[in-house]
């Protein structure tokens, strides 16, 4: 997929200032969402079929989530991105850079779909394919750049069926990849994320400056 601004330099750029970006948002989720949940909070509230009807955003806030992609396997799901705050504090990134961090909850239908995951991350031994057993969701919290069409992985970890993350499955690798070069479900994730993320900053934005 070709990048808008289309130079090799420009996108150099963007994935250096991608990186620094990534060690401030790293540290920033880091002392959130982890350490909340060894005091056990909960990330996922369950529903029927364990679908989630609550998540936990990147504001620390309890928020209903919205389903971006699926199929037979997964299903992927993000905060609601019309959330006040959670506009406030992407707001400048993405006004000045179209930049914005945020977390993909990806709902397990079956464990082949976990088992793939983890043998994605070089977990193939049996005793992380049989904690899938026990694993519903998985967590990425991604800093997305929508201009250079590129996404940096800041963490990911497991989430067992009671809600909270899965300590040993914690993953910390500031990973870099075109949207292009994901799979299908995560570009279709990011695609309507995006959009609905710009039409939501519009609105933001005529809201804080006095536009009607």
């Amino acid at each position: 997929m070709t990048t808008r601004g289309g130079t090799k330099g420009r996108f150099d750029m963007g994935l250096r200032r991608q990186r620094i970006l990534t060690f401030v948002f790293a540290f920033s989720f880091l002392s959130g969402l982890v350490p909340a949940t060894s005091f056990g909070q909960q990330l996922v509230q369950r529903g029927a079929f364990g679908k989630p009807t609550q998540v936990l955003d990147d504001t620390m806030q309890w928020s209903t989530p919205l389903q971006v992609a699926g199929d037979h396997d997964v299903e992927i799901y993000i905060p609601d991105v019309t959330s006040t705050d959670w506009l406030k504090r992407n707001y400048t990134d993405f006004e000045e850079k179209d930049q914005y961090v945020i977390s993909f909850f990806t709902f397990y239908r079956n464990t082949k779909a976990c088992r793939a995951n983890q043998i994605g991350w070089g977990h193939s031994d049996a005793a992380h394919l049989d904690a899938c057993n026990d694993i519903s969701y998985r967590v990425r919290q991604i800093s997305v750049d929508a201009h250079l069409k590129t996404v940096t992985l800041i963490m990911a970890a497991m989430i067992g069926e009671d809600g909270q993350i899965v300590p040993s499955s914690i993953e910390r690798q500031a990973i870099s990849r075109n949207w292009s070069d994901l799979d299908s479900n995560s570009q279709e994730a990011l695609d309507k994320a995006t959009a609905l993320i710009a039409e939501q900053m519009k609105r933001y934005d005529r809201k804080i400056n006095g536009v009607h």
